[in-house]
């Protein structure tokens, strides 16, 4: 439950545009919905975890075992799609964390370092590069020391939200009023492809509590507490999802808050808090520490559980003396820096890889009933009840349909356009190249489109 405290930072990033773009009510209601469908899903990755407590990887693995028997690509697809999914936000976040301290702490500054080719990193993008190498350190070293300094972490960003939610009915500065809570905003509410790609570009954090079952293999009792995880950390994101925008927004009005999508939560701990509002901003910095380090240890792991399971280069399949993924972990982090200093700016390739992440959870969804039919005798220790399978169809033409409208209308959000589609497509058909070369040079095997083993070991755990 500490790793999804990272989702609010999804929450911070995108309030602001979504409710200037649809208004609060119309914003509130997505989330409010696409939380629910994250709760149900997690509760199908809960039957999932169960029958494979030994896997770390989390649902790309789920997908992967789903699919491998039916068209084997589509699983390295939904591996590499989850994990570039989790592991390019790492960079988004690295650089909005040195922005935030920049401005709390050293706004005169005019530290600069210079790099060939007319590159010039300042401190908000240092501060990022020391970000992320100790979100690999703190990782490397275990998962206990992740999770301790998490709860830290996560103890402070606790403290953010309450002052959120409840200061603006206790401050004398903020004058809370629900009547600024809206269905209007710059958009209809009544144009249905706007609500759908607003769906679809906050689904990557509503349904974001999954990364809870990337941990299975490390809890104590894997089956019982990974289901304990999932459920309860996407209960949790579903109430700060409502209370969090409806008390804002309620203080603010839409009005203010799009009109500074970036820095209305500075404005608001300043409504609440008057010349405290750093107390408020430190909870905020927290938040993101928890966000990239589980960005590093669920792409890590990602990595790992695919490379295990024949899906990707198998050097990658590899634990550390503390038994965690260290060589995952490891590409995770040289890959971030080299796209924070290559693209500067890699926001355009994190809303690509959205396109990744959905056809993920979709096809680990989808995995759920495909197991169902083709393993009925599979060890299954937490069975759901039969009416799951049709809950789990259901789920799967929901997210395939809003798959379709987001990539077919970026430009209505404003977030992006038919390059981020491509470049989406494209990361995903490499995965299926690293496939392939698994297949062909490391195992040296004849490619088996279908993966259908007489001893599998999802029957005999």
């Amino acid at each position: 439950m500490v790793f999804a405290l990272n989702m609010p930072i999804g929450l911070f990033l995108t309030l602001g545009y979504t409710i200037g773009a649809i208004g609060g009510w119309t914003a509130i209601i997505i989330w409010a919905v696409a939380c629910f469908f994250g709760f149900l899903q997690n509760n199908i990755f809960s039957e999932l975890a169960a029958m494979m407590p030994n896997k770390s990887g989390g649902i790309s693995v789920y997908a992967y075992e789903g699919w491998k028997r039916h068209f084997a690509p589509l699983g390295a697809i939904a591996a590499f799609g989850y994990w570039m999914g989790w592991s390019l936000s790492l960079s988004v976040e690295g650089v909005v964390l040195g922005n935030l301290v920049e401005q709390a702490f050293f706004p005169q500054n005019t530290i600069a370092l210079q790099l060939p080719f007319g590159k010039e990193l300042g401190l908000p993008y240092l501060i990022a590069i020391g970000a992320i190498i100790a979100a690999w350190a703190l990782n490397y070293f275990g998962i206990k020391v992740a999770a301790g300094v998490s709860k830290i972490t996560g103890a402070l960003l606790v403290i953010g939200i309450i002052i959120l939610v409840i200061g603006p009915l206790l401050s004398t500065t903020a004058d809370f009023d629900i009547s600024r809570l809206t269905f209007t905003g710059e958009s209809s509410p009544f144009d249905w492809k706007v609500i759908v790609v607003w769906f679809y570009i906050t689904a990557w954090t509503t349904y974001g509590t999954e990364v809870t079952a990337s941990f299975t293999a490390e809890y104590r009792e894997p089956a019982r507490d990974a289901s304990k995880a999932l459920r309860r950390s996407g209960l949790m994101i579903m109430g700060i999802y409502f209370l969090v925008p409806f008390m804002v927004v309620g203080a603010m009005g839409e009005a203010v808050i799009g009109a500074n999508p970036v820095n209305y939560i500075g404005l608001a701990f300043e409504l609440i808090l008057g010349d405290f509002a750093w107390l408020g901003q430190l909870p905020i910095m927290a938040a993101f520490v928890i966000a990239m380090m589980t960005a590093t240890a669920d792409g890590g792991r990602s990595l790992y559980g695919i490379a295990r399971s024949g899906g990707t280069l198998k050097q990658l399949g590899v634990l550390n003396r503390y038994g965690v993924p260290g060589r995952a972990l490891t590409v995770d982090m040289v890959i971030n820096i080299v796209v924070l200093i290559v693209l500067g700016e890699p926001i355009a390739i994190l809303l690509a890889s959205n396109l990744g992440y959905l056809s993920a959870v979709t096809l680990a969804v989808a995995a759920f009933v495909l197991l169902r039919r083709d393993m009925p005798e599979a060890h299954r220790p937490m069975r759901l009840a039969g009416y799951w399978v049709w809950i789990a169809s259901a789920l799967v033409t929901i997210n395939t349909f809003a798959i379709i409208v987001g990539i077919l209308n970026p430009g209505l959000t404003g977030y992006g356009g038919i390059t981020e589609t491509i470049v989406g497509i494209g990361i995903l058909m490499f995965a299926c190249v690293l496939w392939w070369y698994r297949q062909r040079f490391q195992d040296k095997q004849k490619i088996r489109w279908r993966i259908r083993d007489e001893d599998d070991n999802l029957l005999h755990p």
